[in-house]
C-alpha cells in the first residue's frame, strides 16, 4: 500500500508509525538513510510486521548509532537575521524555486572567527551542512554589503544540496561532491556570475 515517509533528526523516537485511511505514515531518524540493507530490510519488517528478530536488529542498530542522535543544548539559538542578509528569507525563496519546499534544514550565521591581530588568513569557509543537526551554518564574513544577495544564495544552494544529496563512497572514502551533485549545483541561476564574483573577490572576503 501507500506509504508517506519523513526522516527526523529526534532525539528519543526514532521510529514511529501508524496506518490512517489505508496510508502507512511512518517517521524515521535519519541514521537509517545510510544503513545496510540488511537493516533496511528489517525495518521494513518491523514497521509492517511487528516482526520480533527484525525488532531486535533495528534495535541493536540504533544502540550501535546513538552517537548521532543530537543532544542540542537548551541555550542554542539560530541567528539568521544579518545587517545585511536574511538568511531564513533566502532559504525560503532558494526551497521553493528549487526544491519544492521539501528541504526542512536550519540555518544560522556562523561564529566569528578568531584569530591573532596581523595573522593573514589564506583559506575561508563560506559555508557548511551538518548532518547529525540539519544545520547549514554561513560565514559571518558574507554579512556585509558589498557582498551581493544572489553570491550568498550560492553558497547557501550549496549547502541544501547537502541536505538532499549524500556523500558516496568510493575507494573507502567518501565522495561529497559526486557529478550528481555538481550537474545539480549548475542548475543554480546565478552559477557562473556567483563563480565570476568568487574568484573577483576572494582575495577581499580574506581579509574580512
Amino acid at each position: 500500500g501507500p506509504v508517506v515517509l519523513a526522516i527526523t533528526d529526534n532525539r528519543h523516537s526514532m521510529i514511529s508509525h501508524r496506518c490512517e485511511n489505508g496510508v502507512l505514515q511512518a517517521r524515521i531518524h535519519h541514521m537509517f538513510l545510510d544503513s545496510p540493507r540488511s537493516v533496511v530490510d528489517a525495518l521494513v519488517r518491523y514497521v509492517v510486521q511487528g516482526d520480533r528478530e527484525a525488532s531486535a536488529i533495528v534495535g541493536n542498530f540504533i544502540d550501535s548509532n546513538g552517537h548521532r542522535v543530537v543532544k542540542r543544548s537548551h541555550n542554542f539559538q539560530l541567528e539568521t537575521r544579518g545587517k545585511r542578509h536574511h538568511l531564513l528569507a533566502i532559504l525560503h525563496a532558494m526551497n521553493e524555486k528549487y526544491f519544492g519546499g521539501s528541504v526542512n534544514a536550519l540555518i544560522t550565521w556562523g561564529k566569528k572567527p578568531t584569530r591573532k591581530s596581523g595573522a593573514a588568513r589564506h583559506s575561508i569557509k563560506l559555508g557548511s551542512y551538518t548532518a547529525a543537526e540539519r544545520l547549514i551554518r554561513i560565514h559571518p564574513a558574507l554579512d556585509r554589503k558589498w557582498v551581493p544577495r544572489y553570491f550568498v544564495a550560492s553558497v547557501i544552494f550549496h549547502e541544501m544540496l547537502h541536505h538532499v544529496i549524500p556523500g558516496v563512497q568510493v575507494d573507502g572514502r567518501t565522495l561529497l561532491h559526486p557529478e550528481s551533485f555538481r550537474m545539480r549545483e549548475r542548475t543554480f541561476h546565478h552559477y557562473e556570475r556567483a563563480r565570476a564574483w568568487e574568484m573577483r573577490f576572494v582575495s577581499r572576503l580574506l581579509r574580512t
